[in-house]
């Protein structure tokens, strides 16, 4: 009787921690508001979302024609959730105000989880040489976790007079991964995406939520394990 005892014990000790490392399996890939660790545990979800950094500094000057520009964020600015919001939050302007067609890209979230916080701006066609434009990120850009930016950011510069040969290094790695808006130019433009290369329009409601599907999996997989334990105690049992 003691043998067995022990042996449900260690059976049911087994389990349980089969469940705790499969939980992880499950797991999405986060909402951003970890400390960069991807582990999305909502700790931090007060925190506002944060434009951390830029590749081009304002006030830059000789930047390149064709200059990829890359904008670093604190938490997940690429789910499909928010891509609907946020692929109207960026712009590039002259010094008029006129917007300035570019390609705006995401990297995909689902597939590249790693690159879940940038954002890629580049101009459809080479920009005009030492001549003043200025990116703005409008205030309503989102994270995934429904935090709000802080505040709009503007970043201007100055182009100088020659085009640049280097590949941006994320995008390099990125490869077919990404999601690419293409917006129009001109003074009634406003900067609205008129072309898309990846995803049409998204919302919560026109596709799974892989997030959510992850984590029922782990819970289904969770009461498999202890539904299967208590069948195997109650077999043990009868056999004694």
């Amino acid at each position: 009787m003691l043998n067995h005892k022990r042996s449900c014990i260690i059976t049911i000790l087994l389990c349980i921690i089969m469940a705790f490392a499969a939980s992880p399996v499950f797991a999405d890939d986060g909402d951003g508001t970890g400390a960069g660790d991807g582990s999305g545990d909502g700790k931090n979800r007060d925190i506002p979302l944060t434009l951390e950094s830029s590749s081009i500094s304002d006030g830059a000057q000789d930047v390149a024609l064709n200059e990829t520009i890359q904008l670093d964020f604190n938490k997940n600015i690429c789910n499909v959730t928010v891509l609907a919001n946020n692929k109207l939050c960026f712009h590039l302007t002259d010094a008029d105000g006129n917007a300035v067609a570019i390609k705006l890209i995401f990297p995909d979230n689902q597939v590249q989880k790693e690159y879940k916080k940038q954002v890629f701006i580049q101009p459809a066609e080479d920009l005009k040489p030492e001549t003043s434009y200025r990116i703005a990120v409008d205030n309503t850009v989102m994270a995934k976790n429904g935090t709000v930016i802080d505040n709009a950011h503007t970043i201007s510069f100055t182009t100088g007079t020659q085009r640049t040969d280097k590949e941006n290094k994320i995008l390099k790695e990125l490869g077919d991964y990404i999601i690419t808006y293409e917006t129009a130019s001109g003074e009634n433009a406003n900067s609205v995406p008129v072309n898309k290369d990846g995803l049409d329009d998204v919302s919560e409601e026109s596709g799974p939520d892989m997030a959510s599907i992850a984590r029922i999996a782990a819970v289904v997989l969770i009461v498999l394990i202890i539904a299967f334990t208590a069948v195997f105690i109650i077999i043990r049992r009868k056999k004694q």
